[in-house]
Parts: structure tokens; C-alpha cells; sequence
């Protein structure tokens, strides 16, 4: 298995989960200095009112559900990826690409400025689909 892929995937995983860290801890903290919360349990607990989100917690409710739907696939193709053996040059630039992409993403849906934001989605994808087809490659290459 190539070391330097193999790294390139921790690290990469090792940001996009201090990326989803920083995301709920931004939304937890508006919703605590604001004494704004979804449920009656958490407005009691912490003394506040039971109301709509602010549009800082609905922007990161929308990233970490776009994560969500997204986030899955790159962890597998990356994971298939390296025990295949594709191309070692490949693992840096599709984890770094695709890494970079969803912290771009979430600043400029934080920030809520486009077309940036779009484009660093657009950018994720499109290095997951050619992700997609290299694993796809290297798996029925092995099957001859």
C-alpha cells in the first residue's frame, strides 16, 4: 500500500473532521449566546426560548447535511482507492483536491458567497466521480 496515500488519507480525514468540529461548535454556541433552540428541553436547560434558527445554524445544519450525503462516498472511494493500489501520484491530488474543496465550500457557504461556493461543490464532485473511475478501472482491471 502506498505510505504517502495512506498519509495523505489521515491527513485529509483528520480535517474534514476538525472541519465537521468547528461546524457544530459554531452552531452550538450561536444557539447558546443567542438563547435561540430547536427543542423545548434544550431551551430550558439553558434558559432560553424555543424558536427558529438563526441563519449561522441553518447554514451549518445545511453543511453538515450536505456532508453528510457527500462526505461517505470520498471515504470509501479514498479507502478503495489505496488497497487497490491505483496510482500513487493519484492519492495526493484526489485527497488534497477533494479536502480543500469542502473546507473552500463551507467558508463560502458560511460566508454565503457565490458562484464560489458552487464551484468548490462542483469541484468535490467532480474529483469524486474521477475517483470514482479510476477505483472502478483498477477493480475490473483485476479481474483479467
Amino acid at each position: 500500500m502506498n505510505s504517502i496515500g495512506l498519509s495523505v488519507y489521515a491527513a485529509a480525514l483528520v480535517i474534514l473532521f476538525a472541519k465537521f468540529v468547528v461546524t457544530i461548535s459554531l452552531q452550538g454556541l450561536d444557539r447558546i449566546r443567542g438563547g435561540r433552540f430547536r427543542y423545548p428541553e434544550d431551551a430550558a436547560h439553558w434558559k432560553g426560548e424555543v424558536t427558529a434558527d438563526s441563519d449561522r445554524c441553518d447554514r451549518a445544519q445545511r453543511l453538515l447535511r450536505n456532508d453528510g450525503e457527500g462526505q461517505p462516498y470520498f471515504f470509501a472511494l479514498g479507502a478503495l482507492y489505496l488497497v487497490l493500489g491505483a496510482w500513487p501520484l493519484g492519492a495526493p491530488i484526489y485527497f488534497g483536491v477533494y479536502t480543500l474543496s469542502r473546507v473552500l465550500h463551507a467558508l463560502w457557504l458560511f460566508r454565503g458567497t457565490q458562484p464560489h461556493r458552487n464551484r468548490a461543490f462542483g469541484l468535490g464532485l467532480l474529483t469524486l466521480v474521477v475517483m470514482a473511475g479510476h477505483v472502478a478501472y483498477e477493480a475490473v482491471g483485476r479481474l483479467y
